[in-house]
C-alpha cells in the first residue's frame, strides 16, 4: 500500500523521503551493535547496566527503523522494483522493523529477559536483512565475487563448467550481446532492480525501454540511446554503466553497434 502512494500521486515529498532511504538504513544498523554491547557488556563485565542509555538508543533504533521501512517501500514503489529479491528485503526489513519497536518497548520493562531475547533476535534479522539490501544495490554476486575472480577459469568442454561454447542454433544476441548487457548492465536493470524502469534481461524489457522511452532504435545505432550512453565520456552525469562499474570495451560497443544496426533482431 506505502509502495502505491508515489504511483497513485508523485509527490516530491514523497519521493524525497523513498530516496531517503540508503541514509536512514545505516542509523539502525549501526545502533543495534552498540546495544548489544552495552546490555551484554555490562552483564559479563558485573557492570551497572546502563538502562536509561540502552532504553535511549533502544527507542531512537525503534524509529529509525521503522523510517527505514518506510522509505525503503516508497523507495521500492518509485522504482516499480519487483522480483524475489526486493520481496524477501521488504519482508525482512519490516520483521526487523517491528522486532526493533518490540524491543523498544520491552526496554522499559525492570525484567531484561525479553528485551535481551528481542535484542538478539534484531541483531540477528539484521544480518541478512542487510545482505539483501546490498544485494539489490550492488547485485546478487557482488559478497563474493573477488573470491571468484580468484578462481582459475575452468575448460570449456569439462562436464561442469559453465563457459558452455555457443552453439550454431544460438542467435547473434544470445552468443554476443547478451554476455554484455550481463556484465556490464543487468546489476541494475534486472527484475529485482529496475533502475530508470529499464528492464534488460528479457527481450520484452529491452524492447520497451525505460522512463525516458525505447532504448534501441532497430538498424539506427547513432539514434539508440543504449549505444550513445556507452559512448558519452565517462564523467558525464548521463553515462552507462556509471563510473565505477564495469565498462564496456570498444569490441563489445562495437558488437552492439553491429547488433544494432543489423536490425536488433533477438532470433
Amino acid at each position: 500500500m506505502i509502495a502505491n502512494l508515489l504511483q497513485d500521486d508523485p509527490s516530491p515529498w514523497l519521493q524525497a523521503l523513498g530516496r531517503s532511504h540508503p541514509v536512514v538504513l545505516h542509523l539502525p544498523l549501526g545502533l543495534l551493535p552498540g546495544m548489544v554491547l552495552l546490555e551484554f557488556g555490562a552483564a559479563i563485565l558485573r557492570r551497572d547496566n546502563p538502562r536509561g542509555a540502552v532504553a535511549t538508543l533502544a527507542w531512537l533504533c525503534g524509529i529509525c527503523a521503522a523510517l527505514a521501512t518506510v522509505s525503503g517501500l516508497l523507495l521500492a514503489g518509485e522504482n516499480s522494483s519487483e522480483g524475489e529479491l526486493v520481496g524477501n528485503h521488504k519482508i525482512a526489513g519490516i520483521v526487523l522493523s517491528v522486532v526493533c519497536v518490540l524491543a523498544a518497548v520491552a526496554s522499559c520493562f525492570q525484567k531484561r529477559t525479553a528485551f535481551r531475547v528481542l535484542l538478539l533476535v534484531a541483531f540477528a534479522v539484521m544480518v541478512p536483512t542487510g545482505h539483501l539490501g546490498g544485494s539489490i544495490t550492488h547485485g546478487e554476486d557482488f559478497l563474493f565475487e573477488p573470491f571468484d575472480q580468484q578462481k582459475p577459469p575452468q575448460p570449456a568442454d569439462t562436464p561442469d563448467s559453465d563457459n558452455t561454447p555457443p552453439t550454431a542454433a544460438q542467435s547473434e544476441f544470445q552468443r554476443v550481446i547478451e554476455p554484455i548487457l550481463e556484465r556490464t548492465c543487468t546489476k541494475c536493470h534486472n527484475p529485482d532492480k529496475t533502475k530508470g524502469e529499464l528492464l534488460l534481461t528479457t527481450k520484452a524489457g529491452i524492447l520497451a525501454g525505460g522512463e525516458y522511452g525505447p532504448v534501441i532504435v532497430p538498424g539506427n545505432p547513432d539514434e539508440s540511446p543504449l549505444l550513445q550512453r556507452c559512448l558519452l565520456p565517462i564523467d558525464d552525469d548521463e553515462h552507462m554503466p556509471p563510473e565505477g562499474k564495469p565498462q564496456p570495451t570498444e569490441s563489445e560497443i562495437e558488437a552492439l553497434r553491429q547488433w544494432i544496426a543489423g536490425g536488433a533482431k533477438f532470433e
